[in-house]
């Protein structure tokens, strides 16, 4: 299968770059793939799991916050806020991260508030998946 070049950073801090087959990314409407070949393009990631298969045929995936994709000229560039690999996330951390994310949607004062609250929730969900799909691929279900 062609290959295609890919860089995954979490702000400033490398999560993943080398040579892939396929990569899905989380987008408002849904998930986006790309293959070699792809076409250029630039698109903003909301939060959720992204998924890719490296050239050797490992298939990894991660929570992801808020960022964008850039794909040009056969490689692409990912960039995120928040980027959790699913051996890293604390479930009980997740889960009252999104208590209190909810209780500040229910009690936000204005706009802005209500937005970082649902934001916030939006990550802790990505934990949650991120997590279960890791468990169920590895055969634990500790969730």
């Amino acid at each position: 299968m062609r290959q295609f070049y890919v860089e995954i950073l979490e702000a400033d801090n490398p999560f993943y770059s080398g040579e892939i087959v396929s990569l899905r990314v989380p987008v408002s409407d849904g998930e986006y793939g790309f293959l070699a070949g792809h076409r250029d393009m630039i698109a903003p990631i909301v939060p959720g799991v992204i998924h890719f298969e490296t050239a050797d045929g490992e298939k990894k995936l991660a929570a992801v916050g808020s960022g964008f994709i850039k794909f040009e000229r056969n490689k692409a560039l990912v960039l995120v806020d928040a980027l959790e690999s699913p051996e890293e996330i604390d479930m009980e951390r997740a889960k009252k991260t999104e208590e209190k994310a909810l209780y500040g949607m229910l009690t936000n004062r204005n706009e802005r508030e209500y937005r970082l609250a649902e934001m916030s929730r939006a990550r802790a969900i990505s934990r949650y998946k991120a997590k279960k799909e890791f468990e169920e691929k590895n055969g634990s279900q500790d969730i």
